[in-house]
């Protein structure tokens, strides 16, 4: 019986593909096999487990809504809004409270895109991550002093 590699083969294709693409260009990105209950992780970036402080031993085969990111400001309408992005098989772009490993909070734009194969069927998400925490404080240190000045 021939080894597998988790996918199958078609999958495995997408998988190297994005897996090359877009490791290597600091991108914090998951891929989870959307085929399969919980969606999996199939693939994690460097730049994912740099930022999440996980090593990729943790992350493997957790489910791809990386409900090991949440913590107690991620709040319950932006947890429903991401598994209902995953069980609809939709896009969904979301700023959102996340947690590394260590407790330490911050802001992640978050990406979800369902990736299709040649028959049109989902197989694949990607999930990426990306950490807005200076971007946001900013704005929020903003929209205090704009309030103050009022």
């Amino acid at each position: 019986m021939p080894a597998r590699k988790g996918l199958l083969a078609p999958q495995n294709t997408f998988l190297d593909t994005i897996a090359t693409r877009f490791d290597g260009t600091h991108s914090n990105f998951v891929l989870g096999n959307a085929q399969v209950n919980g969606y999996p992780i199939v693939y994690c970036s460097d730049g994912f487990v740099e930022l999440s402080g996980f090593s990729r031993a943790q992350i493997m085969q957790k489910g791809c809504a990386c409900r090991f990111l949440y913590g107690p400001e991620t709040k319950d309408e932006h947890k429903s809004m991401i598994e209902t992005s995953l069980d609809g098989k939709t896009e969904l772009k979301l700023e959102v409270i996340f947690y590394k490993k260590n407790g330490t909070p911050f802001w992640c734009l978050l990406d979800i895109v369902p990736i299709k194969n040649e028959k049109r069927e989902v197989v694949l998400f990607l999930a990426s991550h990306k950490d807005v925490t200076t971007a946001k404080m900013s704005e929020m240190s903003m929209s205090d002093e704009c309030d103050s000045g009022k």
